[in-house]
């Protein structure tokens, strides 16, 4: 895999990634991107879900890859 500006790789982050992203305003809701060298360092596809997790008064918010500790795996649910 090649090595490219910004932190990243084809296919994923190479030592820390560090991007500003817009919030986009939809109808009725707030969407944000996030990079793709992330989603492909996670194994991201569309559809997928991820978990973020922020406090009252805090600046900060963390996001979870699906499945890691903290995280949360979707699949069929057991019957």
């Amino acid at each position: 895999m090649s090595k490219t500006d910004g932190g990243y790789k084809d296919g994923g982050i190479t030592h820390l990634l560090a991007e500003g992203r817009r919030v986009q305003d939809g109808d009725g809701s707030y969407s944000v991107t996030i990079p793709k060298a992330l989603a492909n360092e996670w194994g991201l596809e569309g559809g997928d879900e991820l978990l973020f997790m922020a406090e009252e008064g805090e600046s900060k918010a963390t996001i979870y890859e699906p499945g890691s500790e903290g995280g949360f795996s979707v699949g069929p649910t057991d019957d």
